[in-house]
């Protein structure tokens, strides 16, 4: 038999499994001081909690629980331990992941971790060490690749990072992290004599910058608490290809040296501000953004930015995406824009842009979509001039200037925004005339958002209507002459608006099939009837409902359904009656409550003291009574800020014990840009800022006011117009942060206390018309917020105040109370020794005098047709001027409640 060749290839077979076996006898284990420090690592922190982050799954063992070092030969060498990989050559641990790891714990400089000398890359993300980022860090020198984002690091950036000076990737992302981002980033030490020129290019006295300086990739800081300016030394960064700094606290104007990252790909400043009152990049934008010609993507959104946009921009050929949303910029939106030819996004929203639409955009093939809502552009605009760009989706034209030509639509939008365009004609139709019935057959398949918003659009071509575009979810007909019934969105609606119109009659039940409505707004018609009973089956999506200023009248009906997600209601200025529905205080996420201005007839609502997200609660005008007790334990609506009560028929005495629990009114609320409702958020392409506002008419300063937002810090109390009796009690002087207090028309008595000057952010304060008496106290002229204070009808007597605010206040603040002298008054005070008042005193004083000076305690009145028949307290006949004025405040109290 001949003998089979050897072949070559076995030899190489031979050799690999030789040299793999030598290789693994003779590969370095870890070091036994790496090893006792990873485990006393995982000693000190590691919880046994799995999954204990988004990317965990519940069957998913964290990476640190298979660190043993007593299991076998392979499994106590550290190098195998999952997250952990060691040099192939020293055996040093030189990486290590850590994320979604169960971590928790503070960490601090003496923490085992800061002894892995050797580590190139550490990863702590989605643990939670609640804690600063410790000096120590400066022990790893030879880290290039660091994440510590999401692990509930806070406080400030520590100077000894900058001692990384083989950085490469930095990721600080989502944490509490404060101070001022950049400027702590660049805290670099000394050069030594190994380097002669600063880290991170920093030119100082002269010295070099390093050219070759190893951080020049990504740096991402956002979602924190960062403030200051940016940095000139940022601009000095070598090579950064990616640079996020998104929803920090940066201030100050756009440095002109950004122009010198030429490198830069993505440059994203938008949403750079944590307060938007406060911190926002102001100034023009630089030109030399126009030398990042390899720019895709810019963003300087949401700030305060001045000026044009620089002609420069058309040297940014590869842009894609550009917004400039929600500045300050002015001047022509520059036709050059057209020759960015790769330009898919164009969104200059909410700014001062005047004058005509260039052409040239029109010619941009790619571009999927425009939103120039919100400025001050003119011109007469044919909308069918938009339907040659094949991929527009999105065409955003509200709150212009312009004058629109609609003659007909056969492009399909994804959403079409021609809300306040001066509609001047619409297929040929007059404004006044009804909207064609084509106009509903447009994008039928495509259709999602429709702005038509704020025009004079009359009615449609047939009642009621059916909208047939199959995936519309938002449709705002706000703000226009619409009349007939309420047109029938589709089952798939999120967002109907269609308030500030004239519709008429009742809501169809169809309404109630709307399976995946979140806010739905009908209010300021003409709708009648009865609300449906179905719409409890919206209760597991509907977030925001508003029905006020209709004619509805009938029982409320029960709006809670299986499951409540409900935040708003509005069903004020109706005709509704009947009591309110107790299912309501299982709508755990409800703000904002309005039922004022009906005639619902109840006792307080205290069930709905255990709604401890509820903010706003309005029942004003209706035929609530009885007394208000001490509320129980745990339903004592400790996030009230405004409550209205004012006339109605409540009595007793002032419910001082909710005054205790209302903490909301007693902490200050810092943030003064924002709005109570701003929880809510709405996927809307065309709002300004991607909330809805609560809205409420109340009594503020002495008349009626109409608030379209409510801002974050007010807090009102008007409890006026009832019959609360008594004194005023203590637990008022701890309510610090009221702004507005009403509690006029009652029969309060005793002394105006003295513990209301603690009430230093007080702007308003109604007393009149009570019993109060003895003198207004001194200690009330340090409330130096107080605009309006009105005591008038009372039985105050003495020296009215005169410094500070109390020199603001005119005659009608203390009229009705003859012991009250001084200025304002033309009443002089007198010697207590002098004779009694001068025959000068007037008359209406005197009679009001004889009536105040009366210590009476029960009004037996009579009162038919308008006359009265006898007007007595006790045995002591009241004079007839005050007579006339008591008997015509109860006809005014008794026709509001028999209404």
């Amino acid at each position: 038999m001949e003998k089979e060749p050897f072949h070559f290839s076995y030899l190489i077979l031979l050799l690999t499994v030789v040299a793999s076996h030598s290789l693994a006898s003779t590969r370095p284990r870890c070091h036994e001081d790496e090893k006792s420090a990873l485990l006393e690592f995982k000693a000190a922190f590691f919880t046994i909690e799995p999954p204990c982050c988004s990317s965990a799954t519940s069957d998913e063992p964290a990476k640190i629980e298979s660190w043993n070092a007593s299991t076998g030969e392979t499994k106590s060498d550290c190098c195998s331990w999952a997250g952990v990989k060691c040099d192939k050559v020293s055996g040093h641990v030189i990486d290590l992941n850590l994320s979604c790891s169960c971590l928790s714990g503070k960490i601090n400089s003496n923490t085992s971790i800061f002894r892995l000398l050797h580590l190139r890359s550490l990863n702590l993300a989605f643990n939670y060490f609640n804690c600063q980022i410790p000096p120590a860090i400066e022990n790893l020198g030879s880290l290039k690749d660091l994440n510590f984002s999401n692990s509930g690091f806070m406080g400030d950036i520590p100077h000894s990072l900058g001692k990384l000076t083989r950085l490469i990737q930095l990721d600080l992302s989502n944490n509490r992290l404060i101070g001022t981002t950049l400027t702590d980033l660049t805290l670099l030490p000394e050069p030594t004599p190994k380097h002669r020129c600063l880290p991170l290019n920093i030119p100082v006295e002269g010295r070099p910058p390093c050219r070759d300086h190893p951080w020049k990739s990504n740096l991402r800081v956002h979602v924190n608490k960062f403030g200051g300016e940016i940095p000139y030394s940022f601009g000095r960064l070598n090579h950064p290809k990616h640079s996020d700094r998104r929803f920090n606290s940066i201030t100050g104007e756009v440095p002109s040296f950004l122009g010198n990252l030429v490198q830069l790909k993505n440059l994203s400043l938008a949403g750079n501000i944590l307060d938007l009152s406060l911190n926002k990049l102001t100034g023009e934008i630089p030109s030399s953004i126009g030398n990042l010609v390899r720019l895709t993507h810019l963003d300087l959104g949401y700030n305060q930015l001045v000026g044009e946009i620089p002609v420069s921009f058309q040297n940014l050929l590869e842009l894609r995406f550009l917004t400039l949303r929600l500045n300050q910029l002015s001047g022509k939106i520059p036709s050059s824009l057209g020759k960015l030819i790769n330009l898919t996004d164009i969104d200059l929203s909410f700014n001062q842009f005047h004058d005509t639409i260039s052409s040239t955009i029109v010619q941009l093939q790619d571009l999927q979509r425009l939103n120039l809502n919100s400025n001050n552009l003119s011109g007469t605009i044919k909308l069918y001039w938009f339907s040659k760009v094949d991929n527009l989706q999105v065409l955003g034209l509200s709150s212009n200037k312009l004058s629109l030509i609609v003659e007909t639509i056969t492009h399909n939008y994804f959403a079409l925004g021609l809300g306040s365009c001066n509609l001047n004609d619409l297929s040929y139709n007059n404004i006044s005339g009804q909207v064609p019935e084509w106009f509903l057959t447009v994008s039928p398949q495509y259709l999602r958002h429709l702005n038509l918003s704020g025009n004079f659009l009359t009615s449609f071509a047939q009642d009621p209507i059916v909208f047939n575009w199959e995936k519309l979810i938002v449709a705002d007909l706000r703000f226009n002459e619409l009349q007939g019934s309420v047109p029938i969105p589709p089952s798939n609606m999120w967002y109907y608006f269609i308030s500030n119109n004239r519709l008429l009659g009742e809501i169809s039940p169809l309404i109630c099939n709307l399976s995946s409505i979140q806010m739905i707004d009908l209010s300021y018609n003409n709708l009648i009837g009865s609300l449906p009973q179905c719409l409890s089956n919206l209760s597991s999506t509907l977030e925001v409902m508003s029905l006020q200023s209709n004619n509805f009248d009938g029982k409320i009906p029960n709006l809670n359904g299986n499951s409540c997600a409900l935040i708003m209601i509005d069903l004020s200025w109706n005709k509704l009656h009947g009591p309110l529905p107790r299912s309501l205080c299982n709508c755990d996420n409800l703000e904002f409550l309005n039922f004022g201005s009906n005639q619902i007839m109840d006792i307080f609502p205290s069930w709905l003291g255990s709604l401890f997200s509820l903010k706003v609660l309005i029942l004003r005008s209706n035929r609530f009574h009885g007394l208000i007790g001490e509320p129980a334990d745990g339903v004592g609506f400790p996030a009230l800020q405004i409550i209205d009560l004012s006339q109605n028929n409540f009595s007793g005495s002032l419910p001082s014990g909710y005054f205790k629990n209302w903490t909301a009114m007693k902490v200050s609320e810092t943030n003064s840009s924002s709005y109570i409702g701003d929880a809510i958020k709405r996927a809307w392409i065309f709002s300004s800022d991607a909330t809805f506002h609560y809205s409420m008419r109340v009594i503020a300063k002495g008349i009626q006011t109409n608030y379209s937002k409510i801002q974050e810090y007010l807090t009102l109390i008007d409890l006026s117009s009832n019959n609360f009796s008594g004194v005023i009690p203590k637990a008022v002087g701890s309510l610090k942060q009221l702004k507005l207090l009403n509690l006029s028309y009652n029969i309060l008595v005793g002394p105006l206390p003295p513990f209301m000057a603690k009430l230093m952010n007080l702007e308003a304060l109604d007393l009149s018309q009570n019993q109060l008496s003895g003198e207004i106290p001194q200690e009330l002229m340090q409330l130096t917020s107080l605009e309006v204070f009105n005591v008038s009808y009372n039985r105050l007597t003495g020296l009215i105040p005169k410094s500070r605010q109390f020199a603001t206040f005119e005659n009608n603040s203390y009229k009705g109370n003859l012991g009250l002298c001084g200025t304002p008054l033309s009443r002089k005070c007198r010697d207590p020794k002098t004779s009694p008042p001068s025959s000068s005193t007037s008359k209406e004083d005197q009679d009001s005098g004889s009536a105040m000076e009366l210590d009476w305690k029960i009004v037996c009145m009579g009162y038919a047709s308008g006359l009265v028949n006898g007007l007595v307290l006790g045995n002591i006949l009241i004079t007839r001027r005050r007579a006339q004025r008591l008997v015509k405040n109860f006809g005014r109290r008794k026709q509001r409640r028999t209404r």
